[in-house]
């Protein structure tokens, strides 16, 4: 916005037209151009609009938590417990989802749910990031595919000690066992998955 704008009629000043106002008549029109910015502008191209929305979802989500604690609502439709042991036929469904196949080394569905095996880190599959990551990939796919077919199948959520049941991706967080065994510690065991640590490290 220039400085000759004019608040009514036209929007500009020459200025010729500026350089004849008083002082007074100056600081009148700075004064109303001020005005225009701060209130006649769109809510959404003042300051602090965006962070005033993300409050605002905050505390709709935190009164919403409340709300549905108090009235015995489901908040989350994943289970909070130990699930039962399922004996399932999982096939594989990359990365395209399913009902009950294996995505890569890490993570499957399970009665339509995602879920992301908890603690561990396998090799990318889609895509990887050289030949030996996707040897490794493949193997690892291969083998989580071969443990749930192998009997029952269990999941336990991390505990209160974790802060997220989610992980950025919107899967759920999950320690998986078949016949009681632990998967992630299997899979580790063979070396076609690690420790996730700190996060994600190349395989390459």
């Amino acid at each position: 916005m220039g400085r000759y704008w004019k608040p009514r009629g036209s929007r500009w000043l020459s200025p010729a037209a500026y350089n004849a106002l008083s002082p007074a008549e100056k600081r009148a029109l700075h004064f109303e151009r001020q005005k225009y910015r701060t209130h006649e502008r769109p809510a959404r191209y003042r300051k602090g609009y965006y962070a005033r929305q993300r409050q605002a979802w905050l505390l709709g989500v935190l009164a919403f938590g409340a709300l549905a604690s108090q009235l015995g609502i489901p908040f989350a439709d994943f289970p909070t417990e130990e699930t039962a042991p399922v004996t399932i036929d999982f096939g594989f469904c990359h990365t395209g989802g399913g009902t009950n196949c294996v995505v890569d080394g890490d993570t499957f569905y399970l009665n339509g749910d995602k879920v992301r095996i908890a603690g561990i880190d396998a090799p990318e599959t889609h895509p990887p990031r050289c030949a030996e990551e996707a040897r490794l990939g493949n193997e690892a796919t291969a083998m989580l595919h071969g443990l749930l077919n192998s009997g029952a199948v269990t999941i336990s959520p991390l505990g209160t000690s974790i802060d997220r049941d989610r992980d950025s991706y919107g899967r759920l967080l999950r320690n998986v066992a078949v016949n009681g065994e632990d998967v992630g510690e299997a899979m580790i065991s063979a070396g076609v998955a690690r420790e996730y640590g700190n996060g994600r490290r190349p395989w390459c």
